[in-house]
């Protein structure tokens, strides 16, 4: 029983090992947890395309966040506190 139970997960971690692989060949930015995640979603229905949509989505509003903040602090304020040199 328990080593049907090593073969089934090495065999998941083969799998991932590849997914995660063939998702590194197609730059899609995806890490071994956000990938693991994706997959489970699909195997619980989710339309991979309509996921493919979401994660494109969130990039793009945390993109946009990222150069408001950006632009907001202006230049050579990237989030540094003021040393006591600089108040004088």
């Amino acid at each position: 029983m328990a080593s049907a139970a090593n073969t089934n997960m090495n065999a998941v971690r083969e799998t991932m090992d590849v997914l995660l692989e063939i998702s590194r060949l197609l730059n899609t930015g995806l890490d071994m947890e956000s990938l693991s995640i994706c997959v489970r979603l699909c195997e619980q229905g989710i339309n991979p395309e309509a996921l493919s949509s979401v994660i494109k989505e969130l990039r793009r509003a945390s993109d946009s966040l990222k150069v408001s903040v950006t632009q907001l602090q202006g230049p050579g304020v990237a989030g540094s506190s003021p040393t006591p040199g600089d108040c004088m």
